[in-house]
């Protein structure tokens, strides 16, 4: 295992040899440990791809918005279909979990993501809305937006509904 010396050492000859595209995927990786960091991002993975939430006041709906960069692109310069997947999914969950009382938690069971056009553009945008809470699973759909405002994506996602265990047990 590396030590930090060992890791700003290998760090410094990346970005030293780095072009335009790595320093942004780069910089993007240190402002999202940083945001973990700090505590204004919940969980690495949605740091590091530089995931923003608002959920709406009623508490049924949300909407995520995740940067376009080439850090989610697939080889054909757009966005990986697993990158558009763990918006949603992590959108989701959010919005999910959010509707739970204290002392429970939510964990996807089940995600089916339809693609409808390339996710091109500076961001892409998920919107969810609740469409049933019962008392052990949420429904939710989720549908994704290209910045020019064109559906990439549609989903929808069962999530169990757990009780949490007290953790001094």
């Amino acid at each position: 295992m590396m030590d930090s010396g060992d890791v700003i050492r290998e760090f410094q000859k990346l970005a030293e040899s780095a072009d335009a595209t790595e320093l942004s995927i780069l910089s993007g990786l240190i402002s999202g440990l940083k945001a973990r960091r700090e505590q204004r991002k919940y969980s690495y993975i949605s740091s590091l791809l530089q995931l923003n939430k608002n959920i709406c006041t009623d508490g049924t709906r949300l909407t995520m918005t995740m940067p376009n960069t080439p850090l989610v692109h697939n080889e054909l310069n757009i966005t990986h279909g697993g990158m558009i997947a763990t918006l949603i999914d992590t959108a989701m969950g959010t919005l999910a979990s959010s509707t739970v009382p204290k002392g429970h938690a939510t964990v996807t069971t089940d995600i089916q993501v339809r693609y409808v056009k390339p996710a091109i553009g500076d961001s892409l945008t998920c919107t969810c809305e609740l469409i049933h809470t019962g008392s052990k699973t949420i429904i939710i759909v989720g549908k994704v937006h290209r910045d020019d405002g064109e559906l990439c994506a549609v989903s929808t996602g069962n999530f169990f509904i757990l009780k949490m265990q007290d953790a001094r047990k």
